[in-house]
């Protein structure tokens, strides 16, 4: 018995110091975009996508008209946005928290959360949509550092002519210059979107610009989505967004958000080794349970 408590321990404190504790959030950064960042990105116009999106850093220029269209700058991987449960519908939603910095100068700048394919290429509407295909005025607030708006993508019409979210920053170039940093924050629980403005290098302000609800699950969105940003020109992108992180919940395939497994926290609470003793001798009394149940069963 010993000798096998001895193997255990050996093995409980080897997974011990190697596991680290379960990822609940998928994590993406972007400090800024350049030939070898964007090896990972796409491009996606009206007319064309470009996979990587490097390929509009090469000095041949291979797709210059790419470069001076109106377009996204997109992960490649789908992110979870909500899982449906019984009959369909909805029951969890992936919380998200994304921050960039745009120049002070810059042309408008959209972070977008898109459905889980491209737009129709070659859209007679364009990227942009309908003018008139979103009912009502969208969220939008205003600071002396930039303008902010809260709306939908209508990338999609004329067949879903508002679906997705685009949050649209607008920098005021009369102001001080600098950079403008933003942050971007959905709360899947309270259903809320929240966003923050403040001069490059300085901390999130504790009053959000613009609040707005908003409710991502089901319709108008697809469980995963593209997610990146759009400008008037690709080129915008590249030259005036700095410093991109992203984190959203991840998701179990079950529509469960990941838990920590046990043995995780109590790591956490008593130390690898309490933990590594604790494990061994929860293990060894389960077997010597058994045996004995063994011994005393009339069948054995």
């Amino acid at each position: 018995m010993s000798a096998l408590a001895l193997v255990l321990v050996l093995l409980c404190s080897a997974t011990i110091m190697a596991a680290p504790a379960a990822a609940d959030v998928e994590s993406h950064s972007f400090p800024v975009f350049n030939a070898t960042t964007t090896e990972s990105l796409w491009v996606a116009t009206n007319m064309s996508v470009v996979t990587p999106a490097a390929l509009l850093f090469r000095p041949e220029q291979l797709f210059p008209e790419v470069n001076v269209s109106e377009g996204f700058l997109l992960l490649p991987k789908m992110v979870d946005v909500w899982r449906a449960g019984a009959g369909g519908l909805p029951t969890r939603e992936a919380s998200f928290n994304t921050s960039f910095t745009v120049e002070s100068a810059a042309p408008p700048v959209s972070f977008v959360l898109l459905l889980d394919r491209f737009p129709t290429l070659n859209n007679p509407l364009g990227l942009r949509g309908a003018n008139g295909s979103a009912a009502g005025a969208a969220p939008n607030a205003t600071d002396g550092l930039a303008a902010v708006e809260v709306g939908t993508v209508r990338s999609y019409a004329p067949e879903s002519p508002s679906v997705g979210l685009n949050v649209t920053v607008t920098p005021n170039g009369t102001a001080a210059p600098g950079r403008r940093a933003v942050w971007v924050e959905y709360n899947a629980i309270e259903h809320v979107v929240r966003v923050y403005v403040a001069a490059g290098g300085e901390p999130r302000p504790a009053r959000a610009l613009l609040d707005a609800r908003l409710s991502l699950a089901g319709q108008g969105t697809t469980q995963t989505a593209l997610v990146g940003f759009f400008a008037a020109r690709v080129r915008d992108i590249f030259v005036g967004v700095r410093d991109w992180d992203l984190a959203v919940d991840r998701l179990d395939t079950d529509g469960k958000k990941k838990g920590t497994p046990w043995w995780v926290i109590l790591i956490a609470v008593i130390g690898s080794v309490a933990a590594a003793a604790a494990i061994v001798s929860l293990v060894v009394c389960s077997f010597v349970s058994r045996r004995r149940a063994r011994d005393v069963d009339p069948k054995q």
